[in-house]
This record gives structure tokens, C-alpha cells and sequence, in this order.
């Protein structure tokens, strides 16, 4: 059948369009979302369904590991190794999709291990880490008491590493390896046995290959809502300001800044190389509370989505 020229125009220029919407939809890379503590894959259900519509054609998931309560207090080494076996799944399950690389967006206790993920994961494919609200340097707030046994609830804030850095604790509880004591940092160096590993400040038989592997992301993501004059608790993590790592000074009160942290002026897991070649971004928003980085569209819309393309 012959066409008209208009017609044969009409058709190549809907030709043209719809290659230009395929390349669009295929555009985007996947994105891989994980919870926080007590969190599962549920709530990020409209977060998902949103960065889609945003990003026609993504491929976005959020991870059903670790889900609830219980669950998602179990110890984080543990965590983060059976966590990477699931990527690895999914990654493997679908190579075409995934062969361009990947994001990690992930928010609170969740976002602390996808940064761990980074440099545990060798070789690994991820493009780029959102950490939403993640206590990249630890936590150190009462609000956390309550993650651990009523028995020992009349200890104070300043007592409680007694309790977090045993092994019987450091061996079960995600909290207690996220705790950061800044009143007793040799405790802290000594006897967490989790998050002074990833952050390379103890010596162990991975710490060049850490390094390596996050430092092959293609960008580093740290945002967080800053709060009222004096407050530190977010609603989900305390400090809030350990999620673009400053974090209290040994007096416990007063803050230093990242960069005057040592994991950054000795570069021991690669962030100040990162930084140095504008690969990191620091965002802190002012008012945002701990769960609207995943429950608030006009947030994650403005300070997420543009990350994930």
C-alpha cells in the first residue's frame, strides 16, 4: 500500500518520537531502595511508584530483607553480608538492565549499611549511594533505649557502652554497632565490632579493598533535615548530624565538622578523595524530620529524585 508524502512524514516523525520516548525510558539506571530499622519495603510504595512516574521506565524496587521488628535489629555485619547475596540476586537475575550500573537510595539504619555495602561489595556495579538520613558516624541518643533490654534501663547515657559494646550485644543488636560513644572512644575503637571496620579506622585484612570499592561509586549522596536550635534527634537517628559526618567532639556537647573528622583528614575509607573530585554532596535541609525523606513527596521529589537518573 502507497502512502501520501504527509502521511509517510506523519509516520516518520511518530517513528521518531517513539524512539526518542524508548531512549528516554531506558535512560534511567535501576534503583535499588532499603529501608530503616523497623522499616519494610511497604513504605515505599508511593516513593517508588513516584520516582517511576518521574523517571519513566525505571526500573525501582524497594528490597524485602530485614523487614519489622525483630528483624531488622540483627546484628549489621550479618545484615550487610546477606543483604549483598540478595543484590547479587537481583543484579544477576536481570544483566541487561543492571549492566550500566545501579543507585542505592536508601534512608536511616538502611542507609548506613548501603554505605557499608559500597565498600563491601568488590567489584561491585553501583553508580550511585543516596544515603537519606543515615548515621554514617553512629548514634548516641537516649531515644535508643528503648532497642535494648528493660533490665537495663536505669543506666544512664553515659553508662549504656557498657552494656552496647559487649559481645553479647555487638553480636545480636544493629543498635549497639551503630553506637558511638564520644565520651569513651577507646571502648568505641576497641570493642564495636562493626562500625569502626567500615569506617577504616581499626586495622583489618580489608581496608585497601574498602577503600577501593567505594571510592569506584561515581557519587556519594549524604542529606539529612536539620532541626531546631539544640535538638539532635531528628525523629529516627540522633545526632542528626552524624548523616553528613560531623559528630560530637570527646566532651560529648560540642560538634566537629567532617572535615576536621579523622576519616576524612587521614581519607580512610576515600571521602575526602571523593570530595576532592567532586564526586560528594552534602545536603542538609532545614526542617525535614527523620521520615519524610521517604513519606513526604515535595522532599524526595526535590532532594532525592534528581540523584537517581
Amino acid at each position: 500500500k502507497k502512502f501520501s508524502s504527509s502521511t509517510q512524514a506523519a509516520m516518520k516523525f511518530s517513528a521518531l518520537i517513539a524512539g526518542l520516548l524508548t531512549t528516554t525510558a531506558s535512560a534511567y539506571k535501576p534503583v535499588l531502595v532499603l529501608h530503616g530499622i523497623d522499616g519494610d519495603a511497604n513504605q515505599y510504595t508511593n516513593f517508588v511508584a513516584d520516582l517511576i512516574e518521574e523517571h519513566p521506565g525505571t526500573n525501582a524496587q524497594a528490597l524485602k530483607v530485614f523487614e519489622g521488628t525483630p528483624t531488622s535489629w540483627v546484628q549489621l555485619n550479618y545484615q550487610v553480608e546477606h543483604i549483598a547475596s540478595s543484590i547479587n540476586d537481583i543484579v544477576s537475575a536481570s544483566p541487561d538492565e543492571f549492566k550500566d550500573g545501579y543507585h542505592l537510595v536508601c534512608h536511616s539504619q538502611g542507609a548506613l549499611i548501603c554505605r557499608c555495602l559500597t565498600e563491601y561489595i568488590g567489584t561491585h556495579q553501583i553508580d550511585t549511594l543516596v544515603s537519606m538520613a543515615g548515621p554514617q558516624m553512629g548514634v548516641y541518643d537516649e531515644a535508643f533505649f528503648s532497642f535494648f533490654p528493660d533490665s537495663i534501663g536505669k543506666l544512664t547515657l553515659e553508662e549504656i557502652y557498657h552494656v552496647a559494646y559487649t559481645s553479647v550485644f555487638q553480636d545480636t543488636l544493629s543498635v549497639a554497632n551503630m553506637w558511638s560513644d564520644p565520651n569513651h572512644v577507646k571502648d568505641y575503637l576497641s570493642d564495636n565490632n562493626f562500625l569502626p571496620k567500615y569506617n577504616n579506622l581499626i586495622d583489618h585484612d580489608k581496608k585497601d579493598e574498602f577503600k577501593q570499592n567505594f571510592l569506584s561509586l561515581s557519587k556519594a549522596v549524604f542529606v539529612v533535615g536539620s532541626q531546631a536550635d539544640g535538638v539532635t534527634y531528628d525523629g529516627g537517628i540522633g545526632p542528626w548530624q552524624a548523616a553528613v559526618f560531623d559528630y560530637y567532639d570527646t566532651d560529648g556537647e560540642t560538634f566537629v565538622d567532617m572535615k576536621n573528622q579523622t576519616i576524612y583528614t587521614e581519607d580512610t575509607f576515600g571521602l575526602k578523595t571523593m570530595d576532592e573530585r567532586g564526586d560528594l554532596i552534602l545536603g542538609v535541609v532545614e526542617g525535614v524530620s527523620h521520615n519524610e525523606w521517604f513519606n513526604n513527596p515535595d522532599v524526595y521529589k526535590k532532594y532525592v529524585f534528581p540523584h537517581c537518573t
